[in-house]
């Protein structure tokens, strides 16, 4: 205790005593010093039930997070099996259509449709030259175009060679 805890006990205790004997007996002043005591502390039981309550309380909040974990980590797994299972069924079907595309490009199967729809594969094959006063022409009408027809892209380039194609073999038709 303090100085001035002690100095205050020793005053109620005073006081205490001067209230219980009457005014005629004379008060003898005490020692000064105080005098230490060991008290046993009581046992405390609510301080073990509590801790005991704790325990089990933060026992039962662990074991429901893993439940609600274990729950989720679940539930995820379904989500990406599911996924999983329609992943491989878009392969397959892209493989389908992979294997059906080949089959249709397929050069024999080609030459059967031509074949069907009247064609016949030429004896020859022979090439023309375009004149140079006809280039000059073309580029002179398309440098009032549009650049995007002017200059077409490398695909269109390659059908429009076709196109180019055509009113040279109808010059050449008797």
């Amino acid at each position: 205790m303090t100085s001035s805890a002690t100095a205050r006990a020793r005053a109620r205790r005073e006081q205490r005593t001067a209230d219980a004997t009457p005014a005629a007996v004379a008060i003898q002043p005490r020692d000064t010093r105080a005098t230490l005591r060991v008290v046993p502390t009581p046992t405390r039981r609510w301080n073990t039930v509590s801790r005991a309550t704790l325990v089990v309380f933060l026992l039962t909040v662990f074991i429901i997070g893993v439940v609600v974990l274990q729950a989720t980590v679940a539930e995820q797994q379904l989500r990406i099996d599911a996924l999983t299972s329609d992943l491989r069924l878009a392969e397959t079907h892209y493989d389908a259509l992979r294997q059906e595309r080949a089959e249709l490009l397929s050069p024999s199967r080609l030459r059967e449709e031509a074949v069907m729809m009247g064609m016949y594969q030429g004896l020859s094959t022979k090439f023309v030259e375009v004149p140079a006063d006809v280039v000059a022409e073309v580029m002179a009408s398309t440098a009032k175009m549009n650049p995007l027809f002017a200059n077409p892209a490398a695909v269109a380039a390659t059908s429009g060679a076709l196109a180019q194609m055509q009113p040279v073999e109808a010059a050449n038709r008797p």
